[in-house]
């Protein structure tokens, strides 16, 4: 599941087993403890290898910080993230997104300037 706000943005991450939908085949991680600007994200998508988290908002407003955690390695150690506002910063409030076998995309929906229609793609390759 995509965290995003529970009365404010957090970052827990979870994971349920399909072969044990129960409460013991739960997972989870806050993805905040591997950088705190790693909460309050809106939608997200998978591939083979990883699941994506689309930022919408932290607790800063705005948030460019996308995030992605390894399928195999579902801990804090299989975390990585870039904050796409450092290359524009137009580049934050995104309404999920979707993966092709080369990139992640990330929907527009609103920055700092109101209603965006940045988007953004990255290579999965150069994440």
């Amino acid at each position: 599941y995509v965290p995003y706000n529970n009365g404010s943005p957090h970052g827990y991450a979870v994971r349920v087993s399909l072969s044990d939908f129960s409460s013991s085949g739960v997972e989870y991680l806050n993805l905040a403890d591997t950088n705190s600007n790693l909460k309050g994200f809106i939608g997200g998508f998978a591939t083979d290898a990883h699941a994506y988290y689309a930022p919408f908002n932290n607790d800063d407003g705005r948030s460019g910080y996308a995030a992605r955690v390894s399928l195999s390695d579902f801990s804090s150690s299989g975390v990585e993230y870039l904050n796409l506002a450092d290359t524009n910063p137009n580049l934050k409030g995104f309404f999920g997104g979707f993966a092709t076998d080369a990139h992640a995309y990330y929907v527009p929906h609103a920055n700092d300037g109101g209603r965006s229609g940045y988007a953004a793609r990255v290579s999965l390759s150069d994440f």
